[in-house]
């Protein structure tokens, strides 16, 4: 018998034979199946016992498991279940959300991006910018209270710097961020306000009457700065406070004098006399200071490019022309009225306020301001004013008194032996009466000392003539002599009045009364010319009577009063016998 031995390919694996087996669906059984074939005939006839001993161990050890962990496998079933019911729910939550919820929220979030989409994206793109820009905000918010306490310290500089980057600043700012209008509106007023403010405190330096050259040139300047005002009308407004301090300076000078309205008190001269020395040291001083800030501020070249151009329909030069032709006028306003009050109250300290206004002169010479042609005249006026003043005050206190004690005062007057003669032995001869040639002007006669009443006028002319020396234009001579001689003639008109209504027959009286007028006639009369002219003056006496009987002078008046009275006495001491 033949035996057949099948070929690899005929041959088959025993998981391929089981394939079909519900054994070959485990792949633990699968890899048991393949390795089964390569044991031992002993192994497999041993693997059914033990395999069979194995189950009985498994099933005993499973069954000890289950009575000891019992309440385990009990705690795992619920977990089981209850993990199944949740899951159950939360598919059908989940297919829920899925199915409805999503889409709806989808449409809200689409409708809402829709609506109010771009006005979020844009006010948080503005927020992320103002987020970003923060810092410089704040910067920005805090230049109007930087600027204050600048210009509150004086610190005008670093003011105006701020503004200027204020300004620069906020266009930027409006050009990224959009700024607000009230925002960038409300930034500017508090800036302008506090650059206003500024300008007050500056153009108040201007008025503040101890600032000097230099503060009022930096106030200038940061006024220019500004541009508060054209450079015509800042100049008027520099000259204008400056005035105007002056003018508060010199009210206050007068104010403080004290001095009466009346005039007449020899304490009053020297009142008068200190105030107006004060009063033009103060104005020299200011006026000068003025022309020489007003020169150096606006109209040194070297300053030039920092001016501010004027507008287009007014010429510059034009302006400055009139102020520098009405600025001395001005400032002369303010002395020459002064002057024209109170100088003639002044004599007869006239020499040193006339010595300090040439020196005032000639100081306001050098910046272009010489008014000294307008003192000669004031000075002369008071010059002959003060004489006259002085001798009619003199004459009145000396003569009106005696003639009030022995003439107006008595039901009948005194005799002329009681008052107008030293004593009545003492009278000197009618030949003596009469002024020498060669008596010198200064040296007054001493035949007067014979006649009490002449004696006290002249006096009271020699007092005046002294005090003429100290200041004795050569201008005044006529109206110096018009003046003594009017007081003269006064004397010699109550003199000769008295003659005439003396109605004694007394030889002795009638001879006082000869000799009293023959003194006043021929030797006071003459003596007091020649003092004057010749003694003050230094002139010719024959020169002046001509010069003054060719011109005709309005000042002739007590020439002619006075030419009366001595022709009247000469006609009543001829009348009487006396030649």
């Amino acid at each position: 018998m033949t035996t057949v031995v099948p070929t690899s390919d005929e041959l088959s694996s025993l998981s391929d034979v089981l394939s079909g087996s519900p054994l070959a669906s485990s792949s633990t059984n699968l890899d048991f199946l393949t390795d089964l074939p390569s044991n031992a005939l002993a192994d497999l006839l041993s693997t059914p016992t033990a395999l069979t001993t194995q189950s009985h161990t498994l099933t005993s050890s499973l069954t000890a498991l289950t009575h000891t962990s019992y309440p385990t496998f009990l705690s795992l079933h619920h977990t089981s279940t209850a993990l199944l019911t949740s899951l159950s729910s939360f598919e059908t939550s989940l297919n829920s959300l899925i199915d409805s919820a999503l889409p709806t929220l989808d449409d809200a979030a689409r409708i809402f991006r829709e609506k109010t989409g771009p006005e979020v994206i844009e006010g948080r793109q503005k927020a992320r910018l103002v987020l970003e820009q923060h810092d410089k905000l704040r910067d920005l918010l805090d230049v109007p209270v930087l600027i204050d306490t600048c210009v509150r310290n004086g610190l005008y500089a670093e003011a105006l710097s701020l503004a200027t980057h204020a300004s620069s600043a906020l266009s930027s700012f409006e050009a990224a961020l959009n700024l607000p209008a009230q925002l960038a509106d409300s930034l500017q007023a508090e800036i302008a306000s506090s650059l206003h403010s500024m300008q007050l405190i500056l153009l108040n330096t201007l008025y503040e009457p101890a600032r000097k050259l230099p503060a009022f040139w930096k106030a200038v300047q940061f006024l220019r700065r500004m541009k508060a005002m054209p450079e015509d009308e800042l100049a008027l407004v520099f000259i204008s406070a400056r005035i105007g301090c002056l003018r508060d300076t010199l009210d206050g000078i007068e104010r403080d004098a004290g001095i009466p309205s009346d005039a007449g008190r020899a304490e009053e001269a020297d009142d008068v006399a200190r105030f107006l020395k004060k009063c033009i040291d103060v104005w020299r001083e200011g006026a000068y200071d003025l022309i020489t800030q007003y020169t150096t501020i606006f109209l040194d070249r070297s300053h030039a490019g920092a001016r501010i151009a004027p507008p287009a329909d007014q010429d510059a030069s034009v302006s400055s022309y009139i102020i520098r032709q009405t600025l001395p006028s001005t400032l002369l306003e303010f002395l020459l009225p002064t002057l024209q009050s109170y100088l003639e109250r002044a004599y007869p300290h006239l020499a040193p306020l006339a010595t300090q206004l040439a020196y005032c002169s000639s100081a306001l010479a050098r910046v272009g301001m010489d008014f000294r042609a307008l003192l000669s005249p004031m000075i002369l006026r008071s010059v002959i004013s003060g004489f006259a003043r002085d001798v009619r005050l003199g004459v009145e206190y000396e003569w009106s008194g005696l003639l009030g004690k022995h003439v107006t005062s008595r039901p009948k007057p005194s005799t002329p032996s009681t008052w107008l003669i030293a004593t009545p032995n003492s009278l000197p001869a009618f030949k003596v009466l009469a002024l020498s040639p060669s008596n010198a002007p200064h040296s007054p006669p001493q035949v007067l000392t014979a006649f009490p009443p002449l004696a006290k006028i002249m006096n009271v002319y020699i007092r005046a003539l002294n005090r003429l020396r100290m200041l004795a234009p050569v201008d005044a001579l006529s109206g110096i002599v018009n003046g003594a001689e009017t007081s003269l003639a006064s004397i010699g008109y109550g003199l000769l009045q008295y003659t005439r209504d003396w109605q004694g027959e007394d030889a002795k009286e009638i001879q006082i009364l000869r000799a009293a007028g023959a003194a006043y006639t021929r030797v006071l009369v003459p003596w007091l010319r020649r003092a004057i002219i010749e003694g003050v003056f230094s002139a010719s006496l024959e020169d002046n009577q001509s010069a003054a009987g060719g011109t005709g002078d309005s000042n002739a008046d007590g020439e002619r009063d006075l030419s009366v009275i001595v022709r009247e006495w000469e006609s009543w001491l001829g009348s009487t016998g006396i030649s």
